[in-house]
């Protein structure tokens, strides 16, 4: 940021002294301060692109250490820092006798800073005189006789030579660090022949495939190729040329290509992310990463496809003169097999949760004959357990669960009757039987169902972005069921007398199947906080009743003994609702 406030802020002090006299000179150097000072301009609004364009083309006009530090400026803008690096040093080299003192100490300021931000490729085991691009732009050939430095970050490398199949490979860079690549070209065993002529006759440069290979002349340049398809393109003096052609190359066959230059007045580049995309200007691919190039004013047609990502379309309009600089970052797609992460190594496992327990109805021949004024509530209560396994990579996995429960439910003013035995004429405890009188009442009951399991589960993983459990339990119900009942009865003189509260306690022994879901939050990777939704089934293995002898024996008032009906305390089949949270542990082996 120092960098740029002294470089841009300054106003008569940008500028180089004019130069000596000469045919010419004054006019360049008026038209090369015209152009800074536009450039600083466009600087000031943000338009670094067109800034740098400026500040490029006063350089040409008039090499001035004001100009060349000020794109280079413009460059660290724009994120291209090896490029910035070198008009840096440059300016300190070619201006160090006239460069103001306080631009100089920033550019050496600026110089020490984007050192850390560039790094070096070193080519190695090439063919000598093998052209070599980095992301799509010419470095010269091999061997380089300076240091190949590029951005820190990712770069495609291409490295080509007639009669050679051609080497490319992305490279990761970092900054202040040398990436070492070996690129032993193999000789084209299998080629076609592109033949390339210009229409008028004139000398340009042939680009196929972003390497310099040759010129046109009166003849056709013959160049073999590998079979495939391939980008051609002319390049002239000023800004001649040819817009990028595909043509296809066939073995053993020659492949004629006429193209006319023309003057093509705008220029664009592409920079797609990742930085190994494929990118296509209106329909012709023009390979894989950053492109820059000559096109013409108007309307262009932009798409960048890489696999894992979703490909983007985008347009362009240039004007006469103008340079523009498209950056396209792809998004991933998340269909896409490239993303996905390696299944997880085989491990043991434990869980603990703990659930909400949730029964719509106990039924049976108590909550199951509520009915008018009686009065039934929502069965609640809760369970823990822990399970244990193994889960293979595929996700597949199994184990065994061990835990306790508890549910219980409430029933009031529910109409029943007691079975009498005693004679109400005797006294209380009298034992003579009279068995052809019942006293009607209303009760209330509470249910009760406790109890260990202990069952064996299958399940399988699902990884959508988050880990999703899909599981099926079974086992047995170990416990209890109980009914603590009291109740208000009239007896067969009219008098109305209380009982209860009596409990009654009965074995319940059941076996289960448990359908779960769950979805996880990975905490690290041992560790799983996870919630899910269970719905325990639990099939009777024999009813438990309310009994109607021994301990089941109700004192009825002055009508002396009476028994309840051996009432089912619950369904044979009882559904519950188990909202559940849970942690999970890995352990590999």
């Amino acid at each position: 940021m120092l960098l740029i406030t002294v470089l841009l802020s300054w106003g008569t002090a940008l500028a180089q002294p004019a130069p000596a006299a000469g045919e010419g000179a004054e006019d360049r150097w008026s038209e090369a301060e015209a152009r800074f000072y536009k450039g600083k301009k466009l600087y000031d609004k943000g338009a670094f692109s067109a800034a740098l364009a400026e500040f490029q083309a006063s350089r040409a006009l008039h090499p001035s250490a004001s100009a060349t530090t000020s794109a280079a400026a413009c460059l660290e803008r724009l994120h291209r820092f090896d490029e910035a690096l070198y008009l840096l040093e440059a300016a300190l080299r070619d201006f160090s006798d006239t460069i103001e003192p306080k631009i100089k100490d920033a550019a050496q300021r600026g110089v020490v800073r984007l050192r850390g931000l560039v790094g070096t490729v070193d080519i190695e085991g090439a063919e000598p005189g093998a052209a070599i691009s980095v992301d799509g732009q010419s470095r010269g050939e091999f061997p380089l006789l300076v240091p190949l430095r590029v951005a820190a970050g990712s770069h495609s490398v291409r490295v080509y030579k007639e009669g050679f199949e051609p080497f490319e490979v992305r490279v990761e860079v970092a900054g202040g660090q040398t990436a070492r690549v070996p690129a032993r070209l193999r000789r084209l065993r299998q080629t076609g022949t592109l033949q390339v002529t210009e229409a008028r006759g004139r000398e340009l440069e042939v680009i196929v495939d972003g390497i310099r290979v040759g010129k046109t002349s009166g003849a056709p340049l013959s160049l073999p190729l590998a079979p495939g398809s391939h980008v051609v393109l002319l390049r002239g003096e000023g800004h001649l040329g040819t817009v990028p052609a595909s043509v296809t190359i066939r073995l053993n066959e020659v492949e004629p290509l006429r193209l006319e230059a023309e003057v093509l007045d705008a220029a664009l580049r592409v920079a797609p992310v990742p930085v190994d995309a494929r990118v296509s200007i209106d329909a012709v691919e023009l390979g894989r990463g950053p492109w820059e190039g000559q096109v013409r004013a108007g309307k262009h047609t932009v798409e960048v496809a890489a696999e894992g990502f979703l490909p983007e379309r985008r347009e362009v309009s240039l004007r006469r003169g103008e340079r523009g600089v498209l950056s396209v970052p792809l998004s991933r797609d998340p269909r896409s097999p490239f993303w996905r992460k390696p299944p997880p190594p085989p491990h043991f496992l434990v869980e603990m949760d703990a659930a909400a327990l949730i029964v719509p109805s106990f039924g049976g021949d108590v909550v199951g004959t509520c009915q008018q004024a009686c009065r039934s509530g929502v069965g609640v209560g809760g369970y823990g357990a822990v399970r244990g396994g193994y889960e293979q990579s595929s996700g597949l996995s199994f184990g065994i669960s061990l835990g306790a429960l508890s549910a219980m439910q409430k029933t009031s003013n529910r109409s029943t009757s007691l079975n009498i035995v005693g004679d109400p004429s005797e006294p209380v405890g009298s034992l003579e039987a009279r068995t052809d009188s019942k006293d009607a009442g209303a009760v209330d009951d509470v249910l009760r169902l406790r109890g260990l399991f202990l069952g064996a589960w299958v399940g399988y993983a699902i990884d959508a972005g988050f880990p999703i459990h899909l599981r099926l339990g079974a086992g047995g119900l170990f416990g209890s069921a109980s009914d603590a009942r009291r109740g208000d009865f009239t007896a067969t003189s009219g008098a109305r007398f209380w009982a209860g509260t009596y409990v009654q306690t009965q074995p319940a022994r059941s076996v289960f199947v448990t359908p779960e879901v769950r979805v996880g939050l990975p905490l690290g990777r041992s560790v799983e906080l996870n919630a899910g939704l269970e719905l325990p089934v639990l099939f009777a293995v024999s009813r438990p009743r309310w009994s109607e002898s021994g301990a089941g024996a109700v004192l009825a008032g002055r009508d002396g003994y009476g028994w309840f009906n051996a009432d089912a305390l619950m369904n044979s089949v009882l559904v519950t609702v188990a909202p559940t949270v849970g942690a999970r542990f890995r352990f590999e082996p």
